[in-house]
């Protein structure tokens, strides 16, 4: 049994008739979102950073070309206020560059700067190695089925941009 199974239990034995089989896997998800986070705060906490910088450092890696910060917001589905917080921190750190962009007289683009290329890279194996302890008691058949069966929940709740 797992938590997950005592929490239904317990809601049989003070609730019976009360239907919470979505809690099978809706708490499952909660929970095991909930353990991975923190597995991977504590991952990234020796480089010093946030998931939330952690997502922009690699965010910035992956598109490898200056991006401004409206795109990464977008991509990253936080505020442009919050977006700007997180970019003046990793400036601040030295890890990102910012760069007037010539198609906007107003707008900065972003890049990595050398640092923060190796930083990006460093956070990305430590959170791949994290995401690997996560799923260790999965065999590949299994982490497939799992990802199929969560692509097919996930995909009627994403916005199509």
């Amino acid at each position: 049994m797992d938590s997950v199974d005592r929490m239904i239990a317990a809601w049989h034995d003070s609730r019976p008739g009360l239907e919470v089989s979505q809690l099978e896997v809706v708490g499952r998800l909660l929970l095991c979102a909930r353990h991975l986070e923190q597995a991977l705060v504590g991952a990234l906490k020796p480089l010093g950073l946030s998931f939330g910088d952690f997502d922009v450092l690699n965010t910035v890696r992956r598109v490898s070309a200056p991006v401004n910060p409206r795109e990464l917001a977008r991509s990253s589905l936080v505020t442009s206020g919050a977006m700007t917080a997180r970019l003046d921190r990793l400036a601040d750190a030295g890890l990102i560059e910012r760069t007037a962009d010539p198609a906007d007289r107003r707008g900065v683009l972003v890049s990595l700067s050398s640092d923060g290329e190796r930083v990006a890279d460093e956070a990305l194996r430590v959170v791949l190695c994290a995401d690997e302890e996560f799923l260790a008691p999965l065999d590949p058949a299994q982490r497939e089925a799992v990802a199929g069966l969560l692509r097919s929940l996930l995909r009627p709740h994403e916005r199509e941009d």
